[in-house]
């Protein structure tokens, strides 16, 4: 009998040690509220000929000066654009990618 109850108090005492041992975080905490920690960065998009260019990939700018950058000349009915490090050559009438030069930058 004294076993019992010596091996029922010593169950208990392990069972209230280990909840009492795990973290409280307390509401709105923990590690699945911390949101603020994680950010979406969007991949660097690889450019293909034909694709259609949409600026919503991040930003760019409408080059004019392509001499500058050595860039061939547009071809009459498209502009060179620049999106990160990538020179795109681009319709003017359906924004497809015409030519695609890569690290340029």
């Amino acid at each position: 009998m004294k076993t019992l109850i010596t091996a029922t108090i010593a169950a208990l005492l392990l069972g209230v040690s280990a909840a009492s041992a795990a973290p409280f975080h307390g509401p709105g905490h923990g590690p699945f509220f911390h949101r603020e920690a994680v950010r979406y960065v969007p991949r660097h998009h690889v450019w293909v000929r034909g694709e259609r260019f949409v600026p919503v990939y991040g930003r760019h700018v409408v080059f004019t000066d392509w001499r500058a950058f050595r860039l061939p000349p547009p071809r009459f009915g498209a502009h060179w654009v620049r999106t990160g490090d990538d020179f795109l050559l681009v319709g003017n009438r359906n924004g497809v990618v015409l030519d695609v030069i890569f690290n340029r930058f």
